[in-house]
């Protein structure tokens, strides 16, 4: 809706997204509230309707038995009837009789308003009587009546178990009963399905960081089955895709390593001029290049993952690069582990912190483990970063800021995009910006902690 120029979000829009942020997250929960929630809403109904009809029917006939005996009896007694007759009945109704010398009923109406007085009022009601009274004390049922004549007061007395049935709890407590057996039944079941999910998620988890999750054999349900056996396609595609391209890689290293020797041998007898500084340069980048592409390709296809202290590791390749013109400061959390390639994660933070201090003289690295990740942060006092082309700095070979493209492959231009690469290999990322504090370059580096767990049984 629009409204004078600004649009309004229906207020049940927002409840609806109030609504879905309550829900649970978690697909066993899910499963749970999906289940459990049908279930306790048919229990509540079928109760509802049964203690309803109930209350309706089964009391009215009851009450409406007891208010008959009672009158019954009353009657009996106004006609003056021999009193073995009046015993044997009371001994076959099962009740109590006692006439009260008092003309009026001294209480009239009835003592607890409950739905089961209710009915048995009712009941006394249509038998023509005004001035009775009902009493529910200790384990009796009382009715008071008066006589037809006035002067006395007859003392009906029923068993209280006549109204309160053990029906109720037999039936409310089996059913719940048999609710809760079932959902454990069904529990087990389901959890025996997500076990076949949870696997497949650790097993795509660990293959997007390119551990090797050897053989993975689909189980669960057919739908379940199919996903797992799309991910064991995929895997031996991206298999396929990985040996293609070092194939190709080695190929092309191979080919290229004699045309290129044989240049530099041409250069070398060629008398020294500015043109053939050029030619030089240009031929040494073509080496680094492609030794820098197989090197990074072998590493990331054989290297297997290993927990290392991130700190640690950051200290070790900080020795490489500290000098006398480069200080370098590790500061934050100790004893952060996580799993990682070494070689691979050493030259992705290597290139960071070599850009550093090819236009820097401090370093500042922090690490903070937040629990499910680890955030390393590179500050630099140098010259900064273009922040509107940020992202660039990442891609192969692009130099839009001079200041914050090299790498030790000096000026390939591959040093970021390698790091990046790597990083997005364990599963975490990177983000580069300009630093607040000493106004240089920042770049974030974010590595998982938490690995997918599976959960037996």
């Amino acid at each position: 809706m629009i409204h004078n120029g600004v649009r309004h979000v229906p207020y049940r829009c927002d409840l609806f997204v109030q609504l879905k942020r309550l829900l649970p997250k978690s697909l066993t929960s899910r499963f749970l509230l999906i289940l459990v929630a049908p279930v306790l809403l048919s229990q509540l109904v079928i109760s509802s309707l049964f203690l309803e009809k109930y209350t309706q029917t089964i009391l009215g006939i009851i009450s409406g038995q007891m208010a008959g005996e009672a009158s019954a009896v009353a009657r009996l007694l106004d006609m003056h009837c021999e009193e073995s007759y009046v015993n044997e009945l009371k001994k076959s109704m099962n009740l109590e009789v006692e006439v009260l010398n008092a003309p009026k009923v001294q209480k009239h109406g009835i003592a607890k308003n409950h739905k089961a007085y209710r009915i048995l009022r009712n009941a006394i009601q249509k038998k023509g009587y005004e001035g009775y009274y009902i009493s529910a004390e200790g384990r009796h049922m009382d009715i008071y009546i008066p006589s037809s004549n006035g002067s006395d007061t007859y003392k009906i007395s029923f068993s209280r178990r006549i109204l309160y049935m053990k029906i109720i709890p037999i039936v409310l407590g089996g059913g719940i009963s048999s609710c809760i057996i079932f959902l454990a039944i069904a529990l087990i079941f389901m959890k025996n399905q997500l076990r076949a999910v949870k696997r497949l998620a650790v097993g795509l988890d660990k293959f997007g960081k390119g551990v090797d999750t050897g053989k993975f054999t689909p189980e669960g349900a057919l739908e379940i089955r199919a996903a797992g056996m799309a991910f064991c396609q995929m895997k031996k595609n991206v298999k396929e895709l990985m040996d293609n391209r070092m194939r190709i890689l080695a190929g092309i290293s191979h080919d290229l390593r004699t045309p290129l020797t044989k240049m530099k041998l041409q250069l070398s007898i060629m008398p020294n001029s500015q043109e053939r500084e050029w030619l030089m340069n240009d031929v040494d980048m073509m080496v680094k290049m492609t030794e820098s592409f197989t090197l990074y390709a072998a590493e990331q296809n054989k290297e297997l993952p290993v927990e290392k202290d991130i700190r640690d590791l950051i200290g070790e390749i900080a020795v490489r690069y500290r000098s006398d013109e480069f200080a370098i400061y590790i500061t934050g959390d100790a004893a952060v582990r996580c799993m990682v390639r070494p070689i691979s994660m050493q030259r992705a933070l290597g290139n960071i912190i070599s850009n550093a201090k090819k236009y820097a003289k401090r370093l500042y690295i922090d690490v903070n483990d937040t629990g499910k990740e680890v955030i390393i942060s590179f500050e630099d006092d140098g010259c900064g970063i273009d922040i509107e082309k940020a992202d660039e700095l990442f891609l192969p070979f692009k130099k839009q800021n001079e200041a914050r493209t090299h790498s030790v492959d000096d000026g390939v231009g591959l040093g970021l995009s390698i790091a990046r690469d790597a990083i997005d290999a364990h599963g975490g990322g990177i983000f580069a910006r300009n630093s607040e504090r000493y106004g240089g370059a920042c770049f974030i580096v974010k590595l998982p902690r938490d690995e997918i767990e599976t959960q037996d049984g």
